[in-house]
């Protein structure tokens, strides 16, 4: 049970992401002239999103579970963060064709955002599965 204290820090980083790069993107097409004011919020939306995903991780890194856990224990809640990162890019990777209907220069600022929102979306559950594994190792 304690191993999905890590599976909830992913769910919250992983969905949260989507909320804040959906607002983000519908912010981007609508006002594109603002592209570097909707890039600095996102980066600070997503910070402070951030904080509490990272701080379940590191309490459950600092509190070992009082019994043994073995790798049979941990593999459900892999599983678990493994289709969380899975849904995050396939979301991500969805929202393209919203960005293929803009204008050329928009489009080239556009595709960099994705990647890099694609990318930081799926660091907590990469990092909650290496913490699971440092765990039951």
């Amino acid at each position: 049970m304690f191993l999905y204290l890590y599976v909830l820090a992913a769910a919250i980083a992983v969905f949260g992401m989507i909320v804040v790069f959906r607002s983000t993107m519908d912010n981007m097409l609508t006002e594109p002239e603002k592209f570097p004011q909707h890039l600095n919020r996102f980066f600070t939306k997503f910070s402070i999103l951030e904080i509490l995903p990272i701080a379940m991780i590191v309490l459950g890194f600092i509190f070992p579970p009082s019994e043994q856990l073995d790798m049979s224990d941990a593999l459900i809640p892999i599983v678990i963060i493994g289709l969380l990162m899975i849904i995050h890019i396939f979301y991500i990777f969805s929202q393209r064709s919203p960005a293929g209907n803009v204008e050329k220069e928009l489009k080239q600022r556009i595709q960099p955002f994705i990647f890099m929102a694609m990318a930081l979306g799926n660091a907590v559950p990469i990092i909650a599965i290496v913490f699971i594994l440092l765990i039951v190792s």
